[in-house]
C-alpha cells in the first residue's frame, strides 16, 4: 500500500523507521559499528523502508564517530538470521557463548 503511494501505510514505515533508526542510532554509538544490517522480511520492504530510515537516521547518529554510519538490508534476506546461527553453531563453543547463550 505504501509503494502504491496510501498516505497511511506511508506514515506507518516512517513511524517504524523513525523509532528503527533511534535504536540503530544509539546501538552504534555503544558498540563502534560501521554498518547496521536490517535482515528478514523488513529488509524485503526496500525503499519504503530505508529511505526514511537513512533520513532519521541523520537526525539521531549525531556524534562524529557514528555520522557516516551506513545502513543496508541483508544480502540473503529471510535466511540472513538461520545462516548466522548456523555459523554460530559451527564454531563450536561448548558454553553457547558463540550463540550469545549466557548462563
Amino acid at each position: 500500500s505504501a509503494r502504491a503511494g496510501d498516505r497511511t501505510a506511508i506514515a506507518s514505515f516512517e513511524r517504524a523507521a523513525q523509532a528503527l533508526a533511534a535504536g540503530i542510532a544509539a546501538t552504534a554509538t555503544l558498540v563502534e559499528i560501521d554498518i547496521a544490517v536490517i535482515g528478514g522480511g523488513v529488509a524485503g520492504a526496500g525503499d519504503v523502508l530505508f529511505v526514511p530510515l537513512r533520513r532519521a537516521l541523520r537526525d539521531y547518529a549525531t556524534l562524529s564517530f557514528v555520522q557516516q554510519l551506513k545502513v543496508a538490508p541483508a544480502l540473503m534476506g529471510n535466511d540472513a538470521g538461520l545462516v548466522g546461527a548456523a555459523a554460530a553453531a559451527s564454531l563450536g563453543e561448548p558454553d553457547g557463548a558463540a550463540a550469545g547463550v549466557s548462563s
